[in-house]
């Protein structure tokens, strides 16, 4: 091999823990406890970083002790940074060990920054003739980019990443070339390194100075001619620039020892690298990670990830070639007749709206056999496997979209309700009920993480779409066996499937929807919010940009001198402006409460009055998605667009659902149950008090009013009975004493008293909760009344808030997770009872505890009282379970 053509990348360690440890918010854990999630990201970046460019050496930097080059310079350099997450803090030895069995080389040196280190390794490298990859988030290290430098630069998340050289730093900088990088920096500075610059220079004034001058030498030679404020603040900080552009000048001549000719990847022990990373959890990024290193390496890996579970080691999914036509045909009419499961995913580009974007290739796996249909033959193929097969896949409803898409103009090949629940396995649903909180539910993850080995890397001839089909089909009995461990089989089975085809043909239906009256009130909410940016300005004395969080913090804080007593500032340097912030002032300062409401004006503005008519449909109809798999409650969602958003009880929020309408001789019909958590709280602590509140038929708010506060029930008045309610929901949400505080603006030792009062008043409920904490503390998961379990991982966290959070999950999840399964439970019941009547009713939305129907006025009294009845009958509870139903032309009249 060439020396010279050789490509090395070198990682910036400490960027890339940061960048993954908050791209991946949910807690990771390994079986010890410690937290892995940086670990995962991290990992995950590296495989990319090898897939994408194939280095033939890899090496990863530190930083090491403090940064005494640089303090030296910029005493007060990095001082403002607080002190790094434990949970961060505790990954960073084990990602060194894990980097030793993937051989990788550790670069570190006392005193000196990662940065440094990647600078002088890109420069020996370069010297040496090699092309040089340095992998980090930090944009100062554009300055190093040469022809053969190139900076690999993270953007979202940890595996997005952006190529930086010479070119493209000088677009993204308008005309700052890499060498004059450090001269950008030293008129703008760095508010998270602490590195001062020029007061009031941003990017767009440095850059604009340093081309027009050509350096910032020349910059500071010419300082008299720039004009006012920029000018006085550059003259006065002359020093700062050239302090700052020395301390972001990164190093090229640190002493590492290190030689570069010796960083050679893949060099590891592929046995070593299996222990490893299967000892944190790591099953299906050690098969990735090892895949790197050939097929050889991977039957190394097997057996040593066989012997550790003790089972026998699992073959890697092997693929026969597909076949194509009359033997697709013919392998399909076999594997239907056989009775088992065939995988099954769809490779559409009609969609994107290509040229040349004609293929629609169903893709069908079986226990050995690929097939490849086409076109007519494709979808003539699906709908047998619907009415005839045993279907798997990765998102079934979307299959049943092929055939009966989500625009009731468009002809329908298949009605959902002609695919049986028994004969379909939606993978990402089976996770979800084994893990709601999972990363992922698509094909490829869920194979890295149940299937040894996860799936081959896709071909010409097996693309992605192939493999999804066979990944499918292979995680049904694996996923199959786990549910029925894990004694969640029965809610897929009769809760989760039997609602997926209701989900497809409410999705096909959508709402209706008058986009006169969305354009009409988004041109009289345009006005109102003119009118409340002047008033905000007049008040402020002077106009900004009030979108903006830096702006606004000026105004607010330093113009109009507002108390920051206890706020935090952001990475930038100004005060936070979050709604928490804005609600704690509202209260004080007119000119707050006006800004959250010219907020909230332009978010229903832009989310929905002026979004929704681009989403409508050919039917002239919206149509959302719903979604099984991706509240952590089960709970279903809503997006594209998201209709639960929508606030409940605002005017604004009223003005929105005017334009959801139903066609001439029809009604909205909406029915929901009535404080459903809290009946169902009653019902599972058993407390007698609170069922008979509820027994008793009275206001259980003003009940519950007169109880804790020792007043009769006729002598509670509003304020009481809305405190009573507010700490009602507050005790089925895991509320503190902090929490109902803060919600009513009242004292926390109050606010304490009064939830002493509430389990005082409902013992049975007090007794209910701790258990409640017990048994998830000691399961690791809490469960609702159909068994669904949601896994608590804060529990295996040392930071005692998040261990608190989890609590307060432990306790919610009970009443909410039921209430979730309830109304399940009842749109499958409303949808079946419907179809039987032979009533044009139909579902055309849920949210929360509520049914939406569209309702010929002809069957309005037949389906309330059907609908009610229903929903109320789903299960019996030692309180009622009461249902209300409403209805008027369009959704506000209903509600």
């Amino acid at each position: 091999m060439d020396e010279t053509t050789r490509t090395i990348a070198v990682i910036d360690g400490n960027s890339l823990m940061h960048r993954a440890f908050h791209a991946i918010r949910q807690p990771m854990n390994a079986p010890d406890g410690r937290s892995t999630n940086a670990l995962f990201g991290f990992f995950n970046m590296f495989i990319k970083l090898v897939d994408t460019f194939r280095p033939d050496g890899v090496i990863c930097a530190f930083d090491k002790g403090k940064p005494r080059v640089r303090m030296e310079m910029l005493p007060s350099y990095k001082a403002q940074r607080p002190p790094m997450d434990p949970a961060l803090h505790e990954q960073f030895p084990m990602v060194k060990e894990l980097l030793a069995a993937l051989d990788v080389p550790v670069a570190e040196l006392e005193g000196w920054e990662g940065d440094d280190i990647l600078g002088t390794l890109a420069r020996r490298g370069e010297a040496a003739g090699y092309t040089m990859l340095l992998f980090t988030g930090d944009r100062d290290m554009y300055q190093l980019t040469t022809d053969r430098v190139k900076i690999v630069s993270t953007k979202k998340g940890v595996t997005d990443v952006e190529i930086m050289d010479p070119a493209t730093v000088e677009d993204l900088y308008h005309g700052i070339t890499p060498e004059l990088v450090p001269d950008f920096y030293g008129l703008k500075g760095d508010t998270s390194d602490n590195i001062p610059g020029v007061p009031g220079i941003g990017p767009k004034k440095a850059a604009a100075l340093i081309v027009e001058y050509g350096s910032l030498d020349e910059v500071i030679a010419h300082a008299d001619e720039v004009k006012g404020k920029m000018g006085e603040n550059l003259r006065a900080h002359i020093d700062d620039a050239l302090v700052s552009r020395r301390v972001a000048t990164i190093r090229t001549d640190a002493p590492i020892e290190l030689d570069l000719s010796d960083a050679r990847f893949p060099t590891f022990d592929p046995a070593e690298v299996a222990r490893a990373f299967s000892a944190l959890g790591f099953t299906g990024m050690t098969s990735r990670l090892v895949r790197l290193a050939g097929d050889d390496a991977v039957a190394v890996a097997r057996a040593v990830l066989g012997e550790k579970s003790g089972a026998p080691a699992a073959p890697a999914i092997e693929l026969p070639a597909p076949l194509a036509g009359d033997e697709a045909a013919t392998a399909l009419d076999e594997a239907i007749a056989a009775g088992g499961w065939i995988g099954a995913a769809l490779d559409d580009d009609r969609a994107e709206g290509a040229l040349f974007g004609l293929s629609h290739v169903l893709w069908a796996a079986t226990d050995d056999k690929i097939c490849r249909l086409e076109g007519d033959e494709a979808d003539a193929a699906l709908a047998r496997l619907f009415r005839e097969g045993r279907l798997a896949a990765g998102d079934v409803k979307a299959l049943l979209h092929v055939l009966s898409p989500a625009d009731s103009s468009r002809p329908e090949a298949l009605a959902p309700r002609e695919a049986d629940p028994a004969r379909i396995f939606d993978v990402g649903v089976a996770a979800y009920l084994l893990d709601s909180e999972r990363g992922g539910f698509a094909v490829p993850e869920l194979a890295e993480a149940y299937l040894e080995g996860g799936l081959p890397e896709p071909t010409e001839a097996l693309p992605a779409a192939a493999l999804e089909a066979a990944g499918a089909q292979r995680l049904v009995a694996v996923l199959r066996d786990r549910l029925e461990k894990d004694g969640s089989a029965r809610l897929f089975d009769e809760m989760e499937m039997p609602l997926l085809p209701v989900l497809a043909e409410m999705e096909r239906l959508g709402l209706g929807v008058d986009t006169e009256v969305l354009a009409a009130q988004s041109a009289e909410l345009g006005a109102e919010i003119d009118d409340m940016v002047d008033k905000i300005h007049a008040e402020a004395g002077e106009s900004f940009n009030i979108d903006s969080p830096q702006q606004l913090s000026h105004v607010l804080f330093d113009v109009l001198g507002l108390p920051t007593y206890g706020l935090k500032r952001t990475k930038r340097g100004f005060y936070s402006t979050n709604a928490k912030v804005l609600g704690d002032l509202a209260a004080h300062h007119a000119i707050v409460a006006e800004v959250l409401e010219y907020r909230e004006r332009a978010k229903i503005k832009s989310t929905y009055l002026d979004a929704l008519p681009a989403l409508v449909a050919g039917d002239g109809r919206i149509h959302t998605t719903l979604n099984q798999t991706v509240t952590a409650t089960g709970r279903l969602s809503s997006s594209d667009p998201n209709l639960q958003n929508i606030p409940t009880r605002s005017e604004l929020g009223h003005r929105v659902r005017q334009a959801f309408t139903v066609p001439e001789g029809s009604v909205f019909l909406a029915c929901d149950y009535s404080q459903i958590e809290l009946r169902l709280l009653a019902h599972l602590s058993g407390d007698e008090h609170l069922i008979a509140a509820f027994c008793e038929g009275a206001d259980f708010h003003a009940a519950t009013a007169a109880r804790v506060f020792g007043v009769p029930v006729e002598e509670v008045t509003p304020q009481l009975r809305s405190r009573a309610k507010a700490v009602n929901f507050g005790i089925v949400y895991g509320q503190q004493a902090f929490g109902l505080a803060s919600s009513l603006k009242i004292g926390r030792a109050e606010a304490q008293e009064m939830i002493d009062r509430y389990f005082e008043a409902y013992p049975g409920v007090r007794a209910f909760l701790d258990d409640a904490v017990r048994r998830a503390h000691e399961l690791g998961y809490a469960e609702t009344l159909y068994g669904r379990k949601r896994h608590i991982k804060e529990f295996r966290q040392k930071n005692r808030q998040l261990v608190a959070f989890g609590e307060r999950t432990a306790m919610n999840h009970p009443m909410q997770g039921t209430a979730a399964d309830i109304i399940k439970i009842a749109m499958v019941r409303v949808a079946d009872r419907l179809h039987e009547e032979g009533l044009a009713a139909k579902l055309v939305l849920q949210i929360h505890d509520e049914l939406d129907l569209e309702v010929p006025e002809a069957e309005v009294e037949a389906v309330s009282e059907l609908v009610r009845k229903t929903m109320e009958g789903v299960v019996t509870l030692r309180v009622p379970l009461l249902a209300e139903v409403s209805y008027g032309r369009n959704w506000a009249e209903a509600k």
